[in-house]
């Protein structure tokens, strides 16, 4: 069963949202900001595990496995917590967080893959998923063509260059509850006023990003 939050808080949050600072960046301060409390050099050594599935400086191939390159240090970070807590659910990333116990560490860890440039992809173009991106207000909280917003950053990650198939995926989570980590609430509304072929549709202008 899906649950969703009255239209009310949605409509503030999307109100919030659009409301704050500019779209983020690569920017020195932008950088800064979204690489937290942790030491990126530090978290070089101590990611060596993540980077079997998220790929060297968070750039991994894998289409089922999300890019962390340039990723928010403080949405990283809550999604590790969610998996401890289980309101998020992967046979790998279960397991993996179960070990992640040492705050200091995580924090590192996100600090190393939040450092690097944002993620990028391969370019493509989709008039109809950026028109429905715009049309919904989805840039409102994930930032201009899904590359964020300073403000809110535990919140709303950077999409903008994201796999295709991971961002498919996640949208559909979101559509039928399997994924209830959405404290905003809006995620879940949103899916569920689009068809398939339009979460494909955002999910490829987002891919090309």
């Amino acid at each position: 069963m899906v649950v969703v939050k009255s239209s009310i808080t949605v409509v503030l949050g999307i109100m919030l949202c659009a409301a704050t600072c500019t779209y983020a960046d690569d920017s020195p301060d932008d950088i800064k900001r979204r690489v937290g409390n942790g030491s990126p050099v530090d978290g070089m050594k101590k990611a060596a595990e993540c980077k079997i599935c998220h790929g060297k400086d968070g750039n991994t191939k894998a289409p089922n496995v999300p890019k962390l390159e340039g990723q928010y240090a403080d949405y990283i970070q809550r999604q590790i917590y969610n998996f401890q807590e289980g309101t998020r659910r992967d046979p790998d990333m279960s397991k993996i967080s179960a070990t992640l116990t040492n705050r200091r560490n995580l924090e590192d860890i996100a600090a190393y893959f939040a450092s690097q440039n944002q993620m990028k992809g391969t370019q493509t173009k989709n008039e109809e998923g950026e028109k429905l991106y715009v049309d919904k207000g989805c840039l409102n909280c994930h930032g201009e063509a899904g590359k964020g917003k300073p403000a809110y950053n535990d919140l709303f990650p950077v999409i903008g260059g994201q796999h295709k198939e991971y961002l498919v995926k996640q949208m559909n989570d979101f559509k039928t509850g399997a994924r209830e980590t959405d404290i905003s609430g809006i995620m879940g509304l949103l899916a569920n006023q689009l068809t398939d072929a339009e979460i494909e549709a955002v999910a490829d202008f987002l891919s090309g990003r």
